[in-house]
């Protein structure tokens, strides 16, 4: 059960180590892609400006165009321009790669973007890669004319293949560093455990040595008092019998307490095995539905049972029959005056399973309590519980007992339409 929490709170702080990380990560790369998009949009924008103011002396002196300086981020293919006069010639260019060229000049013949407005292109180039190229527009003036108009552009494709690079190291490192956070993390889980396990193993070898001490005294409690009622020579009075078989009651009930917390002790220790034979189930069942039937009968209950032909399973038999004992008790009691409880028995060949299907009429449970009736000591309706003698552990015995088979255990159930009690055991 602890090695179980254990792995809980590790795969609970890993997953809060996850989501973190992560974000961080992904706002970090976001954050540093708006940051390097924001600073280049700004350059490439300055770009054109000056890049207007340069042509409009130069479409006035075309015979100035041969003198223009070339940079270095021309010749290197980052930065790039396109200068036409107001005819649409072609009047000067600069820098542009030939891998992207043709695209640009498509791109530059459908322009529809606005004057100053930064538009991202992502042309194809070899191996499949794409570039990115920020490019925008201007208008060459001079003073109110209109010369003609330049189209620039940058490359950013080196930034943003750093930003690639930079997002995969800290993906590995973040990585990293979440192996090593959560090999802390079961380290210190594992701790921070200890003190609880030493007390839960207190806990229970105190309430096993209870359990187990207790019953001596009960055993010899219900010896005198069934020595006092075959003593046909004492004499006591009718409210006296009365009061000695409600002294039997309180301490069958008492001794039923102690057996179900030292079943629950034992199975917490795993010192209870599990002794599977092969039995009838289905004699098992109808005799469980026997000593049920006069508890059915007060309440005026209808107590069905279905089953299929085959009628062997693999199983430990007096668990199986406990656990019956418990899913019809537990029926019989929380469903109201000339209700219905049936028992349906299923085979599944595909695995195969034996499927157990306990069903009543009864006043059902909300989807809130379906999640906690199986832990100890829970108790839906606690007045109600009290008044039939509920202690919370009989549905703790249910599923140990089928989990201790390999099987499973759930329910079904709608507040005022009954409740499903779904066992399925493999065979």
């Amino acid at each position: 059960m602890f090695s179980r929490i254990r792995k809980h709170l590790t795969f609970l702080y890993s997953g809060f180590m996850i989501f973190f990380l992560l974000t961080f990560v992904g706002f970090t790369y976001i954050g540093l892609t708006w940051a390097v998009y924001s600073e280049e949009k700004q350059e490439l924008l300055l770009f054109a400006e000056e890049e207007a103011q340069e042509h409009s002396l130069f479409l006035q002196h075309k015979e100035l165009l041969q003198q223009m300086p070339q940079g270095e981020e021309y010749r290197e293919g980052r930065m790039f321009f396109y200068a036409f006069d107001n005819d649409g010639k072609l009047a000067n260019t600069e820098g542009s790669s030939s891998i992207i060229r043709d695209r640009i000049v498509e791109k530059i013949t459908t322009w529809d973007a606005e004057d100053g407005r930064v538009v991202l292109l992502l042309p194809d180039v070899r191996n499949n890669d794409k570039a990115i190229i920020l490019m925008a527009s201007l208008p060459i003036m001079h003073g109110e004319d209109r010369l003609g108009k330049i189209y620039v552009g940058r490359d950013v494709t080196a930034f943003y293949q750093v930003l690639k690079d930079v997002f995969v190291i800290l993906t590995i490192i973040s990585l990293l560093f979440l192996f090593l956070a959560s090999g802390g993390g079961y380290i210190m889980a594992g701790r921070a455990i200890i003190p609880i396990k030493k007390s839960y193993d207190r806990q229970r070898e105190f309430v096993a040595d209870a359990s187990h001490e207790l019953r001596t005294p009960l055993s010899i409690f219900m010896a005198s008092v069934e020595t006092i009622q075959r003593d046909k020579e004492s004499k006591i009075s009718p409210f006296a019998e009365l009061v000695l078989v409600d002294m039997k009651d309180e301490i069958r009930n008492m001794s039923k307490i102690l057996s179900d917390m030292l079943t629950l002790a034992r199975s917490d220790a795993e010192a209870t095995t599990i002794l599977k034979e092969k039995f009838d189930i289905i004699d098992i069942i109808e005799q469980v539905i026997r000593s049920l039937q006069p508890l059915a009968n007060k309440k005026d209950i209808q107590l069905s049972f279905k089953y299929q032909m085959q009628r062997v399973i693999f199983a430990d038999k007096n668990r199986i029959h406990q656990l019956l004992l418990i899913l019809l008790d537990n029926a019989i009691k929380y469903t109201p005056p000339r209700g219905t409880v049936s028992v349906e028995l299923e085979f599944l060949t595909k695995k195969p399973d034996i499927k157990i299907i306990v069903k009543d009429s009864g006043m059902g449970i909300s989807a809130e309590d379906q999640e906690l009736i199986f832990e100890r000591f829970y108790r839906v309706d606690k007045m109600r519980s009290r008044e039939i003698g509920g202690t919370g552990l009989g549905l703790s015995i249910a599923k140990w007992i089928v989990l201790a088979h390999g099987g499973s255990v759930s329910v079904e159930s709608q507040i005022g339409k009954g409740s499903t009690f779904i066992i399925v055991l493999p065979q």
